[in-house]
């Protein structure tokens, strides 16, 4: 593994939350300053190829990359876009079942209004 990718790969794993491409550009550029976008970029398409990071995509959101490989979804804000997980439990069978096909995977991101701008529209 390469130095940038290394420390991209680092700055995901150390990370609380869902981190965008340029959170994480912002991050890796202060640690290297050498480090152009194109690197970060590239090298998140890599990780996640290579399964070492998830990919969240949510619409009309840029992606976020997630450090939790476990199975589990995603809790969306409507408002302030951030993202949480949760774990619901294994739903291939009943999606199976539902669609009449064999699903060998899913996402699921579920919008809601998150307690902190629940607070703030009051």
């Amino acid at each position: 593994m390469t130095r940038q990718r290394a420390l991209i790969y680092e700055i995901v794993k150390s990370s609380a939350g869902h981190l965008t491409a340029e959170e994480i550009f912002a991050a890796a550029h202060g640690m290297m300053p050498s480090m152009v976008r194109a690197t970060v970029y590239n090298n998140l398409n890599a990780l996640t190829e290579q399964g070492l990071i998830r990919r969240v995509r949510a619409a009309g959101e840029p992606d976020r990359y997630d450090r939790n490989l476990a199975e589990h979804d995603h809790l969306i804000c409507e408002r302030c876009g951030a993202i949480s997980d949760i774990t619901i439990g294994d739903l291939k069978q009943e999606l199976s079942d539902r669609a009449g096909i064999e699903i060998t995977g899913y996402e699921l991101n579920l919008h809601y209004i998150c307690p902190a701008c629940r607070k703030k529209g009051r």
